[in-house]
């Protein structure tokens, strides 16, 4: 990937959808559960479609090993400034992930095989990352983000259950993250569980549909997601997380 200008691209009026109401809601409770319906006209069909094939390429995350896991992944950077209704998006290098706020993870420089510029900057994760961008920016108040884009595919298999979060409950260390399912098969479980730091109710949901969704403010939760347990001889949870963090 470049650092160059020339790949900057914009996203303006086109994605009228509810920042305000849903920005709110994190807000008050530190997160939002969003169904397919309420993204509708946020990404075209055939848009989606094409970021969806973007998983069937995805190497195996070799970062994972020990731990009981299978998961295949890529990792991507962008430079995103919000300004209203306009996202701007330029690609940037890849380099390291760090979750040093993850016992897990700890002191540990993970390296991801990168996400290619075509796919960072397609439409369909544009419109994706533009929607977290302005949610982030209305939860937060910043305007200029560090963001990380993470594809990962978590594998189950009989015998062998797929583990979204190895980690357990956890809190993973940026200031807003954005959690979209792109495409699931042949498992039932995915459980997600999300704790207040408050105290209040504790919320347990399963995203089942592509573009079933959760936005959440990383300080105000923790959260967990339980096993996915193959039907057949094997399954798959595909998911777009992409987290935020200020711009140094």
């Amino acid at each position: 990937m470049t650092n160059s200008t020339s790949n900057t691209l914009t996203t303006g009026q086109q994605l009228r959808d509810g920042v305000p109401t849903f920005s709110e809601q994190v807000r008050r409770t530190g997160f939002v559960v969003l169904r397919k319906p309420e993204l509708a006209g946020l990404i075209g069909d055939a848009d989606l479609e094409e970021l969806r094939g973007a998983w069937e390429n995805l190497p195996v995350d070799t970062q994972v090993h020990g731990v009981g896991v299978y998961r295949e992944r890529r990792y991507g950077r962008l430079r995103v400034d919000v300004d209203g209704d306009t996202v701007t998006l330029q690609a940037l290098p890849n380099a390291v992930f760090r979750q040093d706020s993850i016992p897990l993870w700890e002191g540990k420089d993970r390296v991801f095989e990168p996400i290619a510029e075509d796919v960072l900057l397609s439409p369909g994760l544009r419109a994706l990352v533009g929607f977290d961008a302005r949610m982030a920016t209305a939860v937060n108040g910043n305007t200029s983000w560090k963001v990380g884009v993470h594809l990962v595919r978590v594998v189950a298999r009989a015998g062998s259950d797929g583990l979204p979060t190895p980690e357990g409950r956890h809190r993973d260390g940026h200031t807003c993250v954005g959690l979209h399912l792109m495409h699931r098969d042949g498992v039932t479980g995915g459980l997600s569980t999300v704790h207040p730091n408050d105290g209040s109710d504790i919320v347990r949901t399963t995203l089942l549909q592509p573009l079933d969704s959760m936005f959440f403010d990383d300080n105000m939760i923790t959260h967990e997601v339980s096993p996915t347990v193959a039907e057949s001889a094997s399954g798959v949870r595909d998911m777009l997380q992409i987290d935020f963090n200020p711009m140094d």
